[in-house]
């Protein structure tokens, strides 16, 4: 009985198997037919011929593509590249009719498109004559130049091949790595300027005054620069800038790089093509005219409080012996006891403290960061309400001398423009903080502000509640 148990698993085993090699040798997806025979790495000449206009890109072996024809520009490689293989995938999806008489209902008379590839080793490929598409389906008609007959293709193929020259150029606008970078100037049509010099890691403003810099700002606007894309080709040979406002830009933005190389962006007018909304830029090395996102240029017109080190005060938490406080008419000082423990004294009464709370506090200190710097030096302390701050923090150190003093004041302003959509309207809330160490005024979030406007009960240790006593 085993032994025919035994048998019986062997010959459903070997079914099994056999109806799974079957159903996997005749169920494999076959490759599909080509409609020219080449590679896409082996492609080193495309041109494209429309009614209006011709089309010719090239690149050498192992070089990087160029537009040859009708203007010299480096190319889009990914544009290339992505052309070059859809040519080389394009499927032949039947042959709609062998010997036709008539090409016009194909729209191949003349042709829509007509695409040639030459490949590295002067190989000689049939163009492929793009026709419309199907009045039915996903297909277009195509014909090669090697036979008469009618052939169909995917519709993608048709629409990828319908290119101008501003998709194939390249819209990069500036080429350096951020690491390479040793300066950084920003120059306005006022005069004004800006420079800023790479210090070892960081950054630091040497003009207008030196100064520490944001490292932050600084290489956001260095993203800007080397992330700028053309959003259109206006003139590539233009006889006369003024139009543009690029004979005296509004603004010109410069980086050299370590090696010496300077490369620069100058900013001109708004776009005055109706629908568009770009500012004209060009390279100062390069004589073509662009068009830009705005965003560009605002992200650039900084003056140098925009770059400077908005730190209000750095202080070592662990240097702290004692802080004093004034918040909306309390006072209170928080004092440092052995093991770490801290109190808390306020109208004569000392209490045990809250040590995680009074460790953030002290932790906020360790880098304060204002969200900007609104004036150096402060005019008047007036408008921004430190004439009669809300909050006032003392940091002492432990020989008793002062570390950083910080002054923090809310002020209610009517806005000066309407609310934008989800704005509440009326008035709005404005923060603004000084510190000992700085004759400037810096705005600050509303959540740093409520975090450090806090009253004497949120630094106290908070005794836990008694156990209930057991019943009787």
């Amino acid at each position: 009985m085993r032994l025919r148990n035994t048998i019986i698993a062997l010959v459903l085993l070997a079914i099994v198997g056999g109806y799974a090699f079957i159903v996997g040798h005749y169920s494999q997806t076959e490759e599909p037919q080509r409609l020219i025979d080449v590679k896409a790495d082996d492609i080193a000449k495309i041109e494209l011929k429309y009614a209006d206009r011709d089309i010719v890109i090239a690149r050498d072996q192992g070089g990087p593509w160029r537009l040859v024809k009708p203007i010299g520009a480096d190319a889009d490689q990914s544009q290339a590249n992505n052309l070059a293989r859809a040519i080389a995938e394009g499927v032949l999806v039947r042959t709609v009719d062998g010997q036709p008489t008539d090409l016009a209902p194909f729209g191949l008379k003349p042709a829509t498109t007509t695409v040639t590839v030459t490949t590295f080793d002067s190989k000689t490929i049939p163009s492929i004559e793009v026709g419309k598409s199907t009045p039915i389906g996903f297909n277009a008609y195509v014909q090669l130049s090697n036979g008469p007959a009618v052939l169909l293709t995917e519709g993608a193929f048709s629409s990828g091949m319908n290119k101008t020259v501003n998709e194939l150029r390249v819209r990069d606008l500036m080429a350096f790595k951020m690491d390479d970078v040793q300066k950084l100037i920003i120059t306005r049509d006022n005069g004004q300027l800006v420079e800023i010099d790479r210090d070892g890691e960081n950054w630091k403003i040497v003009k207008p005054e030196p100064s520490p810099a944001d490292d932050l700002a600084v290489r956001m606007a260095l993203s800007t620069l080397v992330n700028a894309r053309a959003t259109d080709f206006v003139n590539d040979a233009p006889a006369n800038v003024a139009q543009y406002g690029l004979e005296k830009p509004h603004l010109t933005a410069t980086v050299i790089l370590k090696n010496g190389e300077q490369q620069s962006m100058l900013f001109g007018f708004k776009q005055n093509e109706p629908g568009k909304s770009g500012i004209y830029a060009r390279r100062g090395e390069r004589a073509p005219v662009y068009a830009v996102a705005e965003y560009l240029l605002t992200s650039l017109d900084k003056s140098a409080l925009d770059f400077r080190d908005r730190t209000i005060v750095k202080v070592d938490p662990e240097a702290v012996d004692t802080v004093k406080m004034k918040s909306n008419g309390s006072e209170f000082t928080l004092t440092r006891e052995p093991l770490g423990k801290w109190n808390v004294t306020a109208a004569g009464t000392t209490t045990e403290g809250d040590m995680p709370v009074v460790e953030r506090l002290l932790n906020q200190f360790h880098d304060f960061k204002g969200t900007s710097i609104v004036a150096d030096p402060m005019p008047s302390a007036q408008p921004f309400g430190l004439d009669d701050p809300a909050v006032e923090i003392t940091l002492i150190g432990k020989d008793g001398k002062e570390l950083a003093a910080v002054k923090l004041a809310k002020i209610s302003v009517k806005p000066t423009a309407p609310p934008l959509p989800g704005e509440p309207a009326g008035m709005r809330s404005e923060y603004y903080a000084s510190s000992s160490n700085s004759k400037a005024v810096y705005s600050m979030s509303d959540f740093l502000y409520g975090q450090l406007n806090q009253p004497e009960s949120a630094y106290v240790a908070k005794v836990p509640a008694a156990a209930p006593s057991p019943a009787k």
